[in-house]
């Protein structure tokens, strides 16, 4: 990837945090300011945790898995927002 400057990133999505993170990843030196409309990252993803400890996934609406599902489930790795396996 070549130099960049300054690099605005609009949505704090999963495409937007996804876009974000692989910027400064790939390129060190780039500012990379993201910017989110609401009050909360995520788009459509949306947790919400019960006081007894259940966690209730409410988005988003639908992921497809393919053989290029390990990008996807690797950077919600990363982030924390999966566990590695599901029994």
């Amino acid at each position: 990837m070549g130099t960049l400057g300054r690099v605005a990133v609009l949505g704090g999505g999963i495409g937007g945090l996804a876009a974000a993170h692989y910027l400064r990843k790939r390129a060190p030196g780039a500012k990379v300011l993201l910017l989110e409309g609401s009050e909360r990252l995520g788009g459509w993803l949306w947790s919400n945790r019960r006081p007894d400890g259940a966690v209730f996934e409410l988005g988003p609406r639908g992921v497809r898995f393919s053989s290029k599902s390990y990008i996807f489930m690797s950077f919600l790795l990363f982030l924390g927002l999966c566990e590695p396996e599901i029994n």
